[in-house]
């Protein structure tokens, strides 16, 4: 008697354990976020650029720390001159237009590749780029990264939440409009036979009416 063997399928030797990274999960603080609005406020559409640190680091995550410095700078509505000054942290976030989503040829060249982690701000869209400058001998790799704005708030259930939403349904035997919400659904959903009934019976009345026209136009004919 023969027995099935139960198959089981070898790891293949191109197959490994390897995490595959093609962008970098930034984590804002809501303080660094409030900065940066707070600093648009003050001025009058010029770029500006602020620093920060790096908290917490994994493979394909990074935490921003909440603690800042805002370089000396000279700015206008679309340059920033660093002035000499000191200091050693190793992310800059920096300010652009609205909608100027993409970092120039300056910024790369002068900004980005100083700083470990570089993220673009605007005004309507928050943090709209950014780049991780992976180190590889005398190298720079960019890799783009994605950013979340850390509220910092748990998971909330809202399970106790129950919308209601209203939809105004037509009774057409009784010849009026009801509103009622969703949640009472049995109230006025029909079933298949009353549908197909609602509808012979309004096929009916369309008969009625046509021949009642075509009698009408026959007696305007024969007077």
């Amino acid at each position: 008697m023969k027995f099935l063997k139960e198959y089981k399928p070898e790891q293949s030797t191109w197959e490994s354990d390897l995490k595959i990274i093609d962008k970098i999960k930034v984590i804002v603080p809501l303080k660094i976020l409030l900065v940066c609005n707070s600093i648009v406020a003050k001025l009058d559409g010029e770029e500006f650029s602020i620093v920060t640190s790096i908290s917490k680091r994994s493979s394909d995550t990074i935490t921003l720390s909440d603690d800042y410095y805002i370089p000396k700078q000279k700015v206008t509505a679309g340059s920033i001159d660093y002035l000499p000054d000191q200091y050693s942290h190793s992310v800059v976030i920096h300010r652009h237009p609205d909608n100027l989503n993409n970092f120039s040829r300056t910024d790369n060249e002068f900004i980005n590749q100083n700083f470990e982690l570089s993220l673009l701000y605007t005004e309507k869209e928050y943090f709209v780029n950014g780049v991780f400058n992976l180190k590889y001998e005398d190298a720079i790799i960019p890799v783009p990264v994605s950013t979340v704005i850390d509220y910092g708030l748990e998971e909330i259930n809202i399970d106790n939440i129950e919308p209601i939403i209203y939809s105004t349904c037509v009774d057409s035997l009784a010849g009026r409009n009801e509103t009622k919400g969703l949640n009472d659904i049995d109230d006025f959903l029909y079933s298949y036979e009353e549908l197909l009934g609602e509808i012979n019976e309004l096929n009916s009345r369309l008969e009625f009416i046509e021949n009642e026209l075509q009698q009408y136009r026959l007696t305007e004919v024969v007077t």
